[in-house]
């Protein structure tokens, strides 16, 4: 029997055990078992069982799908098919891109780990984890030499790994260990920790949104990465004193995006087209009049990287930014194109800064660099762009605004005040307003000098 034949009748026999109960028919036994098995015990031999086969098929799945991926490409599949790559194949079957890319990266990788493919072809590694091994071998044979026997080590070595992220440290640890000395005698020998050009960087977008990545930096690079992230990881205490509630971690990847806004905003930086320095790309969508159109398209606002995010998010970028109105027609082509206004005025910003001094949340002050113009009523609703509707917070705390329970206000002496969120344990303890910090004081009582 060809092999087509054989997975199609394995999963056609999976279809139906899978199948539910219906008038008709008493559905599949895996149905069956899941909806109600045993709580006694009587069916805990089938289930673990039935687990470790499945296993064995998911990985050699993996395995196969790896294989088939690789030869594929080799064998012109693609251009055929009237698409760049095999990863491209396998998305047009509904494949996601990151387990794509997971198979296309295997599948070359597999003739650098052949006593690592032998236990896979028997069903016995997962296709994450061949992809980690794979990754590690590339990683450390850019560092340093490998010949057979050392590249047969290294996989070995790198197998007896837990999990991927294992393997990954792993292979990190070995490229230290592996690198070879320094021959004195050539003067261009550069060290491996100090090699640039080995240099990597990972960005990737998940489904839920948020971005995640990984870098691999030369000594001076990680050095200076240091230096301008040392000074913006300090603790911030909270507004009663008590200390910041942050994990390093947190603050360190506060650090990172102070650092990313500060470049931004720099006039030096290189352009998109037209001189413009954007921060972000935002797109939000508006419907007038027309509940048709409204609902043929998306109603959620869209970052250009990034993707779909929520109104809390929309309002934060919208407190200080550049906008441009595109009104579309039904089949989305633009119709107009407003002009671009900005929404707080240099001469605004310097009064701001004048006022408030930095960041004017409570124990915080941080300095004016880092801050955002906030508009205590937000723009969208009607709010002014005017020294009485707005206050400088630096993005930690203009995002804690957006949302959380707390407020700001500007107060009859024209200044902010804040309030803080509803005590849940507690509601109907009063929510007493607190001085912006560059008013700060040594007593709360309403009496005390500004």
């Amino acid at each position: 029997m060809a092999i087509v034949d054989v997975i199609t009748e394995f999963a056609d026999a999976l279809i139906e055990a899978l199948s539910p109960p219906t008038l008709a028919a008493p559905g599949g036994e895996l149905a069956c078992l899941c909806a109600s098995p045993s709580t006694v015990g009587f069916d805990d031999a089938v289930i673990g069982q039935t687990m470790v086969q499945l296993t064995r098929v998911v990985n050699l799945a993996g395995t196969a799908m790896s294989g088939l991926t690789d030869a594929a490409g080799r064998a012109g599949l693609p251009a055929r098919k009237r698409v760049k790559t095999s990863t491209d194949l396998l998305k047009q079957l509904g494949i996601t891109p990151a387990a794509a890319h997971r198979y296309a990266r295997t599948g070359h990788a597999a003739h650098t780990m052949p006593g690592v493919m032998v236990h896979a072809r028997t069903g016995g590694v997962p296709i994450e984890q061949l992809d980690a091994i794979g990754k590690g071998i590339t990683f450390v044979g850019r560092r340093v030499p490998l010949d057979e026997d050392r590249r047969a080590d290294l996989a070995r070595r790198l197998s007896c790994q837990v999990t991927p992220a294992d393997v990954s440290q792993r292979a990190r640890e070995l490229a230290l260990e592996w690198q070879p000395e320094i021959d004195e005698t050539d003067p261009d020998a550069v060290p491996v920790a100090e090699n640039p050009d080995l240099n990597e960087m990972t960005l990737v977008t998940g489904d839920d949104g948020r971005t995640t990545g990984t870098f691999d930096l030369d000594a001076l690079t990680g050095e200076e990465l240091n230096q301008a992230l040392d000074p913006l990881c300090k603790p911030i205490p909270q507004p009663d004193g008590s200390r910041d509630p942050s994990t390093a971690k947190q603050r360190r990847s506060d650090a990172l995006a102070q650092v990313i806004r500060t470049y931004l905003n720099g006039k030096e930086r290189p352009t998109v087209s037209g001189g413009v320095l954007p921060h972000v790309t935002m797109i939000v969508p508006t419907h007038c009049g027309d509940s048709s159109a409204a609902g043929s398209s998306s109603q959620v606002a869209s970052l250009g990287f990034t993707g779909p995010i929520s109104p809390a998010t929309v309002g934060l970028v919208l407190c200080e930014a550049a906008m441009r109105r595109v009104i579309l027609d039904q089949n989305s082509a633009p119709l107009d194109v407003g002009r671009e206004h900005r929404l707080v005025t240099a001469g605004l910003r310097r009064a701001l800064e004048a006022r408030d001094r930095g960041c004017a949340f409570p124990g915080c002050g941080r300095p004016i660099s880092w801050t955002d113009a906030h508009h205590c009523t937000p723009w969208s609703e009607g709010g002014d762009t005017a020294i009485d509707n707005c206050v400088l917070l630096c993005r930690m705390h203009h995002t804690l605004i957006h949302q959380t329970g707390w407020e700001v206000f500007i107060g009859h002496d024209r200044h902010p005040w804040f309030r803080p969120p509803l005590d849940q344990a507690n509601p109907d303890r009063q929510r007493e307003p607190i001085r912006s910090n560059a008013r700060r004081t040594m007593t709360a009582a309403p009496t005390a000098a500004a």
